[in-house]
């Protein structure tokens, strides 16, 4: 159980639902915005005692890109993913068009991007998807989806249903330590 006295190690031996982690922030006043792995972050701080990092204000407080016609030329000032954004991506890429972590990530790790920057590494993205043979990166924090990737890619898996990965994986990520797949023994999923 998560309590204000628990050590980081307790805390970090455990996977943990956001939902339970924001209810956890609350409980020990720390800020409950973002994204699991920076939540986390915040809480682990506070677990060591210390204070709270000054975080930038909300993004809601400056003019979003998309209050002016976006175009492939616009630059990504500040960036949302709202109706009018997603408009924009639709009329160049189709469709077919989704807000992606991949893009996300793109957009957070280069500067002085435009619009047409992230348009083309959308359409870069979903061409190396059309590969069969191409296996796409898992975030950090997606340790659910590592494990159903391994669990599938054990031979001793095959004609299992994901409903038998979800099952091994609750097993998992309730016991102490690493939450991950292990082939060598199938039972659960870890050795």
């Amino acid at each position: 159980m998560l309590h204000p006295g628990m050590s980081t190690e307790d805390f970090r031996r455990y996977y943990w639902l956001k939902a339970e982690l924001q209810t956890f922030a609350r409980q020990l006043g720390v800020s409950t915005g973002g994204y699991k792995p920076v939540l986390a972050a915040r809480i682990e701080r506070r677990l060591l005692g210390k204070p709270a990092l000054a975080e930038p204000k909300p993004a809601s407080t400056k003019q979003r890109d998309s209050d002016n016609p976006l175009t492939r030329e616009t630059p990504v000032v500040n960036f949302t993913s709202d109706a009018k954004t997603r408009a924009f991506f639709k009329s160049q890429i189709g469709p077919e068009f989704h807000f992606t972590y991949r893009m996300n990530q793109y957009r957070l790790a280069h500067k002085d991007l435009t619009y047409g920057d992230l348009v083309d590494a959308w359409i870069a993205e979903r061409d190396k998807r059309r590969n069969p043979d191409y296996v796409p990166p898992i975030a950090s924090h997606g340790k659910y989806n590592r494990f159903i990737r391994a669990f599938f890619a054990d031979p001793a898996n095959r004609g299992k249903s994901i409903k038998e990965a979800a099952a091994a994986w609750n097993v998992v990520k309730t016991t102490a330590g690493e939450q991950v797949y292990v082939p060598s023994r199938n039972k659960g999923g870890r050795s």
